[in-house]
């Protein structure tokens, strides 16, 4: 009878029924279990093989996990004792192998997040036998283990590089953990089996390089050099990447059009959508975003990154307590989501919770330390809590590690310019400077630069920088600044113009309605002393940021140089001299 069993549960299992192969084998297994003298170790072993790959199959690890264990011992011993059946059954079917058996079993504990044990089970193979699958899944999961030693996950990706040289998966994560942008291309054009003619792979693996290495505006235009040049145009992963990258620079309104493109390729493309999201928060674009939400809605399937969008649209609608709810479950589902995680520190920032919020940039900088938000979004933390020399280190390592980001420059000289000590705000004007070096039109660094202009008493200066920024990227907020500096001046009809342009683009912009509404009510020749006030109202609203829109309020960095604020640590108020003084050397060399 244990023979007939045995050929049905075979049955099943090669035409794919495993739910039914489940009861089968169990009581096949009880079986063998009570009558030891029919239970041979090789009727017993292949019980044990289809009974573990039948629950895995239908997702039951614990069951899958406890039989594949108890496969392994049994082969043991059946080596042991020199069991001439074993090649046989193992040749019979090619998932019976150890090699397959391990990697299942690691499998099962992957997915239970049991990442050690499934480790230690990969690692019982021997280093020869091991196939590049079996390295892939050993390298994963010692890189999401947030080990600090990642030599054993960087040794595993190099072995699968060596027989899959395609392995775009294995490439970027070498990448980005730190290897060498030249090791990993000469390894892979290296290979063996490396395919002929494929140029673009070293593009490819080039414009990675330089996204993980905080050159995200050289990355971009890597990766749109292979859009332009070759016969992968408009291809989902490529467009994908060009608006991450330009995403991850802090543009954020070229970064919506490839985003956008990409998720109209692929509905389902989460490395798009999840950072459009993102996008349209910053752009204002709520209509967009609520579209892109009720696209989730219609989805009964949810994955980390279903929840992820349904967080960033309660976020922009000031829904703060849902958005980290449904946040909490897109990190749930996938710990190393990395948007989930800054979205939470965050939130953390808008409710002042900022010890919380240290906790999820430091996750976050975890799994991307590229990731200019981390450093942002610690250093404005640290100044919640008056931690500053905390702060300053955060500042002087976003200058040094994203060097030719714009947005680091324009962050470190926020701070400048509020320093109670007259010698950093000196350096704040050429801090800028240097950001519009990189980038002449990065509309934050050119309204700072108006705005220090102005302060100088430069506001023929202020005027023509803000005028040749609007004329190749209009945007609302610099023609209202337009306005203002014209009002200022007197000239009643050209602040009237810009107001109005602004309206026209954002008509419920509150600044732009209080500078038309100003304009209306003072009289300019007889008033000037209110007018100023007015003006001075109208442009010290909170709106430090004028063109970021993810920046939170300046309030943080004005505990900097306000007198009032009592420091319960003993700390200077101020930047130490040696802080400012080091990065402002760096920028000169």
């Amino acid at each position: 009878m244990e023979i007939i069993l045995l050929n049905n549960v075979k049955k099943l299992y090669d035409n794919e029924l495993y739910a039914s192969v489940i009861p089968t084998a169990s009581l096949l297994h009880t079986l063998l279990q009570n009558d030891r003298s029919v239970a041979t170790s090789e009727l017993e072993y292949q019980v044990l093989l289809y009974y573990g790959n039948a629950c895995y199959y239908e997702r039951q690890y614990r069951v899958a996990i406890k039989h594949f264990n108890a496969a392994l011992l049994m082969r043991k011993s059946m080596i042991r004792y020199k069991n001439v059946h074993l090649a046989a059954i193992e040749n019979t079917c090619e998932q019976f192998g150890e090699i397959e058996t391990r990697y299942r079993l690691a499998t099962c504990y992957r997915d239970l997040g049991e990442h050690s044990q499934a480790v230690a089970t990969l690692q019982a193979l021997p280093a020869k036998s091991r196939t590049p699958k079996v390295n892939m899944l050993q390298a994963k999961l010692v890189q999401q283990g947030g080990s600090s030693n990642t030599t054993e996950a960087i040794l595993a990706y190099k072995d699968v590089l060596r027989e899959c040289p395609l392995a775009m998966e294995a490439i970027e994560a070498l990448l980005e953990l730190g290897v060498n942008g030249i090791e990993v291309n000469s390894l892979v054009v290296n290979a063996s089996n490396v395919p002929k003619n494929i140029e673009w792979l070293s593009n490819w693996i080039k414009a990675h390089a330089q996204m993980y290495s905080r050159n995200h505006l050289e990355a971009s235009k890597t990766f749109q050099s292979i859009n332009d040049n070759t016969k992968f145009h408009q291809n989902e992963h490529l467009v994908t990447l060009i608006g991450k990258s330009l995403y991850y620079y802090g543009n954020s309104t070229q970064a919506q059009l490839y985003l956008e493109m990409a998720a109209m390729i692929n509905p389902h493309n989460w490395d798009a959508i999840m950072p459009l999201s993102v996008v349209y928060e910053y752009n204002q674009k709520l209509q967009g975003l609520d579209k892109l939400t009720a696209q989730m809605t219609n989805i009964h399937e949810f994955t980390s990154g279903h929840w992820f969008v349904m967080a960033q649209s309660f976020y922009a609608h000031g829904m703060l307590e849902k958005a980290s709810s449904f946040a909490y479950k897109a990190l749930t589902l996938n710990p190393r989501n990395v948007e989930a995680q800054l979205l939470r520190g965050k939130i953390c920032l808008r409710t002042k919770r900022h010890k919380d919020g240290i906790h999820f940039f430091r996750a976050a900088q975890c799994v991307a330390n590229y990731r200019f938000e981390v450093y942002k979004g610690l250093f404005y933390c640290y100044m919640g809590m008056k931690r500053c020399k905390e702060a300053q280190t955060m500042c002087a390592l976003a200058v040094r590690y994203f060097r030719n980001l714009p947005r680091s420059y324009v962050m470190f000289a926020r701070t400048l310019i509020h320093s109670s000590h007259p010698h950093p705000k000196k350096s704040a004007k050429k801090v800028i400077g240097k950001a519009l070096e990189i980038d002449e039109y990065y509309a934050p660094a050119v309204a700072l630069m108006a705005e220090l202009c102005q302060a100088e008493g430069e506001t023929q200066e202020a005027i023509a920088l803000l005028k040749k920024q609007v004329i190749n990227y209009p945007h609302y907020r610099l023609f209202t600044m337009l306005g203002d500096i014209l009002a200022g001046e007197k000239d009643l009809n050209g602040a009237l113009e810009y107001y109005t342009t602004a309206l026209s683009m954002e008509p419920t912009y509150q600044r732009a309605l209080e500078g038309v509404n100003a304009l209306g009510k003072v009289s300019w020749s007889n008033n000037k002393n209110e007018q100023d006030t007015s003006m001075t109202s109208s442009t010290n609203q909170d709106e430090e940021w004028p063109i970021e829109c993810d920046e939170p309020s300046i309030e943080a960095v004005e505990l900097l140089s306000s007198p009032a604020v009592a420091h319960d640590d003993g700390e200077s108020d101020t930047f130490s001299d040696p802080f400012w003084q080091d990065v402002d050397a760096e920028l000169t060399n």
